[in-house]
């Protein structure tokens, strides 16, 4: 462990003296009860100096644990999510990337909106997390995701959020389903902070949806499942795909392949969404699609980007994915 409560120490040391000297010196000038209160008020600094210190040393000895609990961790769990994610790289650079790629073409937070189609699970919108970067970078988000990341707001919430669009302002969508990683480098498992259970699911609705649709089991029906339609609609989507998820081999290859499916049937909701009526003649949209890499804790999450283009009035596409992130 390193020795980064010294420092304090030495200085908990010093506050313990000066207070006790302070109260030896008007013991003798002051009566009785003054200098009771003077004794109180030194054991209350000493005992809350005391809990600080603690404090420190508890987190210090943690920071240490993170730091070496594996001494190459990150360079191996960066080479599992670029094996099945090529193009992989951490949420900083994806939104340097794209920052430098559609400033030189006028697109600003004063002028462009910004919404994201992301899974709601809290792994996904932690401080330095992609979602949090955008939010940084391009200002107030509109949500427009559910389970798994797909645009379950659908029509009616896109032309929501593109009415909020500045006159002669732009739109810039993220849309990504999420997969975890947990320490020993397995895919679709992510460790939580407060449980001592062992790993758990991440997406839990892909993988959820998965083991539904293998189980043999009749589905559940989308007419009569109103409480938990969008998990419905996620299962008849992954049961389309079962067998092809299921022939890829072993377990990090079906939930690599699982969360590329989940991406598919995301896009494919938000195609049918899209449109440019909102703004001016000069309006457009961005578009961005990738995949989430939660990283185990205390690395940085990784996104693989899939789909970068700008949509105009005309309905022209202009593909941005080379110029951003290379062929």
């Amino acid at each position: 462990m390193k020795n980064n409560c010294f420092p304090f120490l030495l200085l908990l040391a010093s506050c313990i003296q000066i207070v006790d000297a302070k109260v030896k010196s008007v013991s003798s000038a002051e009566d009785n009860e003054f200098t009771e209160q003077r004794a109180r008020v030194s054991g209350m600094i000493f005992v809350s100096l005391l809990t600080v210190g603690a404090i420190l040393l508890v987190n210090t000895r943690k920071n240490d644990e993170d730091e070496n609990r594996h001494p190459n961790a990150i360079n191996i769990l960066a080479e599992v999510a670029q094996r099945q994610f090529k193009g992989a790289i951490t949420s900083e650079e994806i939104v340097d990337k794209v920052r430098s790629t559609i400033a030189p073409l006028g697109y600003t937070p004063e002028n462009t909106l910004f919404a994201q189609s992301v899974c709601p699970d809290e792994i996904n919108h932690e401080e330095g997390d992609v979602t949090d970067m955008f939010t940084k970078y391009l200002g107030e988000v509109f949500h427009m995701g559910g389970l798994a990341g797909v645009p379950f707001t659908g029509k009616t919430g896109f032309g929501a959020f593109s009415h909020h669009v500045p006159d002669d302002g732009h739109c810039f969508v993220l849309m990504a389903p999420h997969i975890g990683v947990d320490d020993a480098a397995h895919l679709g498992k992510y460790s939580r902070i407060g449980q001592g259970g062992g790993p758990g699911a991440a997406c839990g609705a892909a993988i959820g949806a998965f083991k539904c649709a293998c189980s043999g089991k009749p589905l559940p029906s989308l007419q009569n499942n109103y409480s938990d339609y969008q998990m419905t609609y996620l299962i008849h989507e992954v049961n389309k795909v079962k067998d092809e998820i299921k022939a890829c081999g072993d377990d990090n290859s079906q939930q690599a392949e699982l969360v590329r499916q989940c991406h598919r049937i995301g896009k494919e909701m938000l195609e049918e969404m899209i449109n440019v009526n909102y703004g001016g003649k000069d309006s457009t949209l961005v578009v961005l699609t990738g995949i989430q890499i939660n990283m185990p804790t205390p690395f940085d999450d990784y996104f693989q980007p899939l789909s970068f283009f700008i949509l105009d009035k005309q309905g022209k596409r202009t593909d941005l994915f080379n110029k951003a992130f290379g062929s």
